[in-house]
């Protein structure tokens, strides 16, 4: 009859384990725009992920596989997501049984000296199962926070990747750059050293004064500081390049000389309403988000009490050749807070201040990421307006050549 009670009481218990304190989501309202500011550029829903490839370069795209493939920071984030999936597997291991084995062989002998002696081997094997039943979904609170963490993982990883895309990209073109400019800087530097040798031959013919002289020492001397900051960039720049790419410094070759012949695509940027969607930054925060509000319902069900059932069975004898006794029990424990000192509020309080932390995190992302569009949109429209503008100039530059 007690078995029968405590089998009834067992399944009642587990009547009520669909309860939860977990709050119902609600993703932040955040005012989004319907539109870019900069109507020139229409918005698209097709997101290109190997957008560098409209570049027209093969060297950037090799460039890019290597980086994507050997970069140590996105090999430590796949690491990160591993750690992340082996939490989930921890957490989720609190909603199933336990189940421990033990053997146990002793053997004792008494004193001789005592009367008579005598020899005597014990053995014992036992089997014990636990389990705690989620009377208030703390377990499955915690599961849920630990899955969200995972795919917080995965989306931090996607969005390092992305981050690297861009800096492989850029570096890539900033060393171009570097060399065109190296090149003129060069070439700056080798007028000016002509000039000074033809300033410096009137002076010793005494056509020309030693203040003309001097100016033009200086010009040279500026040409080659100018030359020497360049050339420290460009250096920097390969470096920074290599190590994106997962390799050590001077290890990689750039063949590119210039910018000439590179294709520039259109710029397409997304829709706002799927920025939200898409940015793994903010998929991110929206994950922490969801965490923060099952560790919430993890710190509600800590108020009420936890039910754990246990059972155990042993057989024991006094050795290889005697009849064994065997021993079954069965278990439940019920235990419930009565004063905690404020641990338990604090806890609460805690977690919900948390989650207010993370609302405001998230809006603020969000936020910054409209800023990020329209402050790219800005740039490239700024760029446009000086390439047009230093275009003009050159020309104008040419016919005033030629006039003269």
């Amino acid at each position: 009859m007690k078995y029968k009670t405590l089998i009834a009481l067992s399944l009642t218990a587990l009547s009520f384990t669909g309860c939860s304190f977990v709050p119902n989501y609600q993703k932040p309202n955040i005012e989004t725009p319907e539109q870019w500011s900069d109507k020139e550029h229409e918005a698209s829903s097709i997101i290109l992920y190997d957008w560098w490839k409209s570049f027209g370069s093969k060297e950037l795209d090799a460039l890019m596989e290597e980086a994507l493939k050997n970069n140590t920071g996105l090999l430590a984030g796949l690491q990160r997501i591993e750690q992340a999936r082996a939490a989930l597997k921890i957490a989720g291991a609190t909603l199933l049984p336990s189940i421990d084995g033990s053997a146990n062989a002793s053997r004792s002998r008494t004193n001789p000296n005592s009367g008579a002696s005598s020899t005597g081997t014990s053995l014992s094997t036992g089997l014990s199962v636990a389990y705690e039943i989620d009377l208030f979904g703390a377990n499955r609170a915690t599961q849920e926070a630990a899955k969200e963490g995972w795919f917080g993982s995965i989306y931090d990883q996607k969005a390092l990747e992305l981050t690297l895309i861009g800096d492989v990209a850029s570096t890539y073109f900033t060393l171009i750059n570097l060399r065109e400019r190296l090149k003129i800087a060069d070439n700056n530097l080798k007028n000016t050293q002509e000039i000074l040798r033809i300033i410096q031959a009137r002076v010793d013919s005494g056509s020309e004064s030693d203040l003309e002289l001097a100016q033009q020492k200086t010009a040279v001397a500026s040409n080659e500081s100018s030359r020497a900051t360049i050339a420290e960039q460009l250096k920097n720049t390969e470096n920074a390049l290599a190590v994106l790419s997962g390799k050590p410094p001077q290890s990689i070759t750039i063949e590119r000389k210039t910018l000439n012949n590179l294709t520039i695509p259109d710029i397409a940027p997304m829709q706002p309403s799927l920025l939200l969607e898409r940015r793994p930054d903010l998929l991110s925060a929206e994950a922490d988000l969801r965490a923060a509000e099952a560790d919430i319902g993890v710190a509600r069900a800590a108020f009420f009490p936890s039910l754990s059932l246990g059972a155990n069975g042993t057989i024991s004898s006094n050795g290889f050749s005697d009849p064994s006794a065997t021993v079954l029990s069965l278990t439940s424990t019920l235990a419930a807070p009565i004063f905690q000192g404020g641990r338990l509020k604090g806890g609460l309080e805690q977690a919900t201040a948390k989650q207010l932390e993370l609302v405001q995190t998230y809006r603020g992302n969000v936020l910054t990421a409209f800023q990020e569009v329209e402050d790219a949109l800005a740039a490239v429209k700024a760029a446009q307006v000086r390439e047009t503008a230093l275009k003009t100039a050159a020309e104008q530059a040419r016919r005033d050549y030629n006039l003269s």
